[in-house]
């Protein structure tokens, strides 16, 4: 890498040229050393510009075309692309709660350290191993799907608070869940939203629950952590503005959200 330092004891400075590094042959001037240094430089292809051009900088993109150079274009440039993933939007939309959406996506990415992660880490500890089980129900060791909602007292919170969205359909198991995700991920419908914020609240507070039993020794029963999760999703609605939604009347009633609230627009 060129750094500042050698450039400028090149001679060069910011406000060097391109035409600068040519000599009155047109050809390239670079200092002796740095041949040796950037054996690049020895292959370089010279272009000679149009004397009616202005000297300028450019950038060329991963496509070839010319842009402005920008730290933006960088990091799309040397940024590793995948495939766009399914459930992106059902995590990251504007109406979101960021620390809900952060709980989301490392369930859905598995990456939360449950039981059945640490036993990695503790091979050689089977007896602590064999001694590990749910904080919230006391049958089997915790894990992602178990958690979310297989347990006997996670399948509670959830089936009181699916009951408050159009989530019929969809049952305590994390594929059921994964599906429906799928489906409805980039829905901007008004009820959709109240489900997304529905499900990312669940997470979060049955995950909230099962570290404060394991660690602080709190406990808070089904219907607690239920009201938890309804009365932060009812907070964000009330941040909503709701009118002029064909879902408006029936999630106002639905919530009890009082009509007054209402400054962003979810669609």
């Amino acid at each position: 890498m060129i750094t500042p330092r050698r450039t400028a004891n090149a001679g060069f400075n910011l406000q060097s040229s391109g035409a600068d590094l040519l000599d009155e042959n047109g050809q390239w001037k670079w200092p002796q050393a740095w041949y040796d240094l950037y054996p690049v430089l020895i292959g370089l292809s010279l272009e000679l510009p149009s004397s009616q051009l202005q000297d300028q900088t450019v950038w060329k993109d991963l496509e070839g075309n010319h842009r402005h150079f920008s730290s933006l274009e960088v990091w799309h440039s040397i940024r590793t692309r995948d495939i766009p993933i399914s459930w992106a939007n059902m995590v990251w939309f504007s109406q979101c709660i960021p620390r809900h959406s952060f709980q989301l996506w490392l369930v859905i990415k598995n990456k939360l350290r449950t039981q059945d992660q640490l036993k990695v880490w503790e091979a050689g500890s089977e007896t602590n191993l064999r001694l590990m089980c749910c904080p919230l129900c006391q049958h089997d060791r915790d894990s992602r799907d178990h958690l979310f909602f297989s347990c006997a007292f996670a399948s509670q919170v959830w089936t009181n608070v699916k009951a408050m969205v159009d989530m019929a359909s969809v049952t305590e198991s994390w594929a059921s869940i994964s599906a429906w995700m799928d489906q409805h991920s980039n829905s901007k419908r008004l009820d959709q939203v109240v489900c997304k914020l529905v499900l990312a609240a669940a997470t979060y507070f049955i995950w909230q629950e099962r570290n404060n039993r394991l660690f602080s020794r709190l406990e808070c029963s089904v219907i607690q952590v239920t009201e938890k999760i309804k009365n932060t999703v009812r907070l964000r609605l009330m941040d909503f503005k709701l009118q002029g939604h064909v879902d408006y009347n029936r999630v106002v009633k639905k919530w009890q959200i009082p009509v007054r609230a209402l400054n962003e627009d979810p669609g």
